[in-house]
């Protein structure tokens, strides 16, 4: 991204832009930086590392058009704070009309799927401490057939309606464009979700599916379901998703995973746990799929993560987290966001970190 661009944003979000920028009624730059001191390790080779937890700088606005109707826009993209790498838009970027109607968006953004658990749930939602290893079956920036074992994907080319909110209640249905369509297949995506929140309770459902993601006429499927409620300063939360994928004609493989999760607020601390357990594989398969195994005994697999944090403000916090997945025999579930290099099945990745965000 030209250093222009980001300036010429920047003084439209700060209200000294012209022209086209400055006539949004609200432009709003934001985001956050994380990242962390970590060691991470597995078949006995540990690593010191400065590590990025998926830090993000984006750009939204609105215009008002007049009988309760709203344009928007956001465009938004990766920072590696530990390298300097980033500056692509590939990060939730869309254009958009929202309304009594509910909204409509077209660019690239997360499945609806997604939104179950990664932020309702999981207590650490990025980095290496993160679930989404198992849960999704690893996360994913991706077109159609594009690493297609994840169910934890931000889609590009999507097509994306939710629904006005009603009483707690919202859903949302996202098509993918297919464009990867060759002479012998046509990949596509379609994703929904339905979620309930209040002040306490949280409640969703989630599908997916993926068409000739890995054969022809082959069709795979998520369904996950997610739940949190609060008890005082505690907030208790638990998922469940089942996979299934066709990875050849006549060949299938489904998995379970589960997820329960809690948190614990006291003044500036933040106290925070998670345990994820994926089950064997189950099918015809041939061999294994993203980090779940072979179908059979074997092929699953249990991360464990605790954490610390204490707010220095409400923007700002000092944390510290623990993580470590046990595969069986024939599984290479590795870490999330940061994975170790080389992992082989049955290897057990771990790592402990101290970090800083900041948002913004």
């Amino acid at each position: 991204m030209k250093p222009w661009t980001i300036a010429a944003l920047a003084t439209a979000s700060m209200g000294g832009g012209c022209g086209t920028a400055g006539a949004a009624d609200n432009v709003t730059m934001y985001g956050f930086i994380k990242a962390n001191v970590e060691t991470v390790q597995a078949g006995g080779v540990r690593q010191a590392r400065v590590s990025n937890d998926l830090s993000v700088l984006g750009f939204r606005g609105t215009e008002d058009l007049g009988g309760g109707m709203q344009s928007f826009f956001q465009i938004e993209m990766p920072v590696a704070v530990d390298t300097g790498g980033g500056g692509d838009f590939t990060r939730n970027t869309a254009v958009g009309l929202r309304g009594a109607f509910g909204q409509v968006l077209l660019g690239i953004w997360e499945s609806p799927y997604r939104f179950v658990s990664v932020y309702a749930v999981d207590p650490f939602t990025a980095g290496i401490f993160a679930s989404n290893a198992i849960m999704g079956n690893g996360f994913a920036t991706a077109a159609n057939a594009v690493a297609p074992a994840s169910f934890d994907r931000r889609q590009k080319n999507l097509l994306q309606y939710s629904t006005p909110s009603w009483r707690g209640w919202n859903a949302r249905i996202a098509v993918s464009a297919r464009e990867e369509k060759t002479a012998t297949s046509n990949p596509g995506m379609e994703a929904g979700l339905i979620s309930y929140e209040d002040e306490k309770l949280y409640l969703a459902y989630g599908m997916e599916r993926h068409r000739d993601y890995f054969a022809t006429r082959g069709t795979d499927t998520g369904h996950k379901v997610g739940a949190a409620y609060s008890i005082g300063a505690t907030r208790l939360r638990a998922a469940f998703e089942r996979l299934r994928y066709e990875p050849a004609a006549g060949k299938h493989l489904s998995r379970d995973a589960w997820q329960l999760a809690a948190t614990h607020t006291t003044g500036a601390h933040i106290w925070r746990a998670s345990l994820t357990r994926a089950l064997n594989s189950r099918g015809n398969a041939n061999v294994g799929i993203g980090g779940a195994g072979k179908p059979g005994a074997g092929s699953g697999a249990m991360q464990t993560t605790l954490g610390y944090g204490y707010s220095l403000s409400k923007r700002s916090e000092i944390w510290l987290a623990y993580t470590r997945t046990r595969n069986d025999v024939g599984a290479t579930y590795n870490l999330s966001a940061n994975p170790i290099p080389g992992l082989a099945a049955g290897q057990d990745p771990s790592g402990v970190g101290i970090g800083i965000m900041h948002k913004f």
